[in-house]
């Protein structure tokens, strides 16, 4: 990653935690699964031959739309379920959708085993309680506490077993 994307993604991420909104706890330093496909191509072509998207790019993405998504929240007075619906969709959309996506309140009892985190960071909209947003490529999660969309979220391609998730890789 070049380090002015590496700064860029520092001050979008710092400038969104210092507003209160998100409080990334692992940045994204991964490297795409593939070779970058050339400047000319789009990130559809570039999907369409296997290239994963630039997670730099992703990382800023994923923030700047999530961080949308609370304010818009915050400001409809939305309900919980549809609050951590549109968390997950952000995130899944922003990451190109080709990564898998669960969206967990925070303080929950939950266990993860999950592999390539690309994107991991705890909501904080004022008048919800904090959600942790996971986006990653494979493995397994198990809610430990109450389910609905009021406590978790996920989305990718998956088998689930009762509160216990397996995640496969797009």
């Amino acid at each position: 990653m070049s380090p002015i994307r590496t700064r860029i993604g520092a001050v979008v991420v710092s400038a969104v935690a210092a507003a209160g909104v998100l409080a990334p706890a692992q940045a994204a330093t991964a490297e795409p699964a593939a070779p970058a496909a050339p400047a000319s191509q789009t990130a559809a072509q570039a999907q369409a031959m296997g290239v994963k998207i630039d997670l730099a790019s992703a990382t800023i993405g994923i923030t700047s739309r999530i961080y949308d998504i609370a304010v818009a929240a915050i400001e409809r007075s939305q309900n919980r379920s549809g609050y951590v619906k549109s968390l997950m969709e952000g995130a899944f959309y922003d990451a190109g959708q080709t990564y898998n996506v669960m969206v967990v309140k925070a303080d929950h009892p939950y266990s993860y085993d999950l592999d390539n985190i690309v994107y991991d960071a705890t909501v904080h909209a004022s008048g919800y309680p904090a959600f942790r947003v996971l986006v990653f490529d494979s493995g397994v999660f198990t809610n430990e506490g109450d389910g609905g969309w009021i406590n978790w979220a996920f989305r990718g391609v998956f088998d689930r077993d009762g509160m216990t998730v397996h995640f496969r890789e797009f």
